[in-house]
């Protein structure tokens, strides 16, 4: 090797080292007490939402208010921002929908995210099933991080796919009466108009995204299936805490959630009727399930989870299941949520 090649290896090993070493990192404050949009332009000058801890040396963060509103920061050589975070400004843009096209979706598919300088930046996408009221299944990438911030307090949007009614047919009273019309003034699933039987179960996590605006972005009804509340807090939180805790510094993971089925319950007459909160809207999806690719597309991991209180015995998987050995230890009851992991290879979702 001559010296030339010599003195470029040199350069090119410590250089990487000095940057890495140089790297700016974002603390929990920051993000706590920032209010605007984290962006940044990539290599070939697009720009792009912030989406991990770290900020590489020389790189300038654009922190958007809005699209006429936006200060810089860049990361310097000794591990500090030139403009100190964190970053307020008065009335911040919030994430809109766009329609796009996906052959996955069977139904409408709409991007969250923002519009800034042109680009579509999106956080996730959500396929919608507007005849139903019915939210088929969520997308997102989650990235590495290290700590997990307070989730801000935030409104549910319902854009315009959800009426003031169907909105308001999550409320603890308004699933009651539901399941009274459905199953009989002597039902007993729900005992009174203040039992939090089923909730909002959120399809992409808010602690999947790092920033407050990506966080509260999640809180849409077209992000949420009637979940039991139960097992939304059981087995469902579980799994979406140990995957978070899997993805790799250096990529992401590709997260899909959704909705399978109908549930059904016997009324007082022990007829089964399938359970909606809304009229023949919004259904309560009998199985949820998780689907864990990585940044490349290959499935990893594929998590189902039965959508049911009330019923003691574990059933019968899915079809769509070829069963594998879960990679971690879930609870196995009705309470937590029954729940089984699927080969990724031959699930069909």
């Amino acid at each position: 090797m001559d010296g030339f090649h010599i003195i470029l290896l040199l350069f090119c090993t410590f250089g990487t080292v000095w940057q890495v070493q140089g790297d700016c990192r974002i603390a929990q404050y920051m993000v706590e007490q920032t209010n605007r949009i984290f962006t940044y332009c990539d290599a070939s000058g697009s720009i792009q939402l912030q989406r991990r801890e770290t900020v590489p040396t020389g790189v300038t963060l654009k922190m958007y208010c809005n699209p006429s509103d936006m200060v810089e920061t860049q990361c310097l050589d000794n591990g500090q921002f030139s403009n100190p975070l964190p970053m307020r400004c008065g009335n911040p843009m919030q994430p809109m929908l766009m329609l796009i096209r996906d052959n996955d979706c069977p139904g409408s598919l709409y991007s969250v995210g923002y519009t800034i300088q042109g680009r579509n930046l999106e956080l996730y996408r959500t396929c919608f099933d507007a005849r139903l009221g019915r939210v088929l299944y969520s997308q997102s990438d989650v990235y590495y991080k290290t700590f997990f911030p307070r989730r801000p307090f935030v409104e549910f949007v319902a854009d315009q796919m959800f009426s003031p009614l169907e909105a308001s047919a999550y409320l603890k009273s308004n699933i009651y009466f539901a399941f009274k019309s459905i199953y009989g003034d002597g039902q007993t699933y729900l005992p009174n108009v203040v039992a939090l039987i089923i909730n909002r179960g959120h399809l992409v996590a808010s602690a999947d995204f790092l920033f407050v605006d990506q966080m509260g972005s999640t809180f849409r009804y077209l992000n949420v299936v009637p979940q039991f509340k139960s097992i939304n807090d059981g087995n469902w939180e579980k799994i979406e805490r140990w995957v978070r805790s899997q993805v790799p510094p250096s990529s992401y993971f590709r997260v899909k959630s959704g909705g399978i089925g109908i549930l059904a319950l016997r009324d007082v007459h022990g007829a089964y009727q399938a359970a909606f909160l809304a009229g023949s809207k919004i259904p309560v999806p009998e199985w949820t399930y998780k689907v864990v690719r990585d940044d490349n597309g290959n499935g990893l991991y594929v998590f189902l989870t039965y959508n049911n209180n009330f019923e003691n015995e574990r059933p019968q998987c899915l079809d769509v299941c070829k069963q594998v050995n879960c990679p971690l230890s879930l609870p196995n009851n009705p309470y937590d949520g029954f729940t089984f992991c699927c080969d990724p290879k031959q699930f069909p979702f």
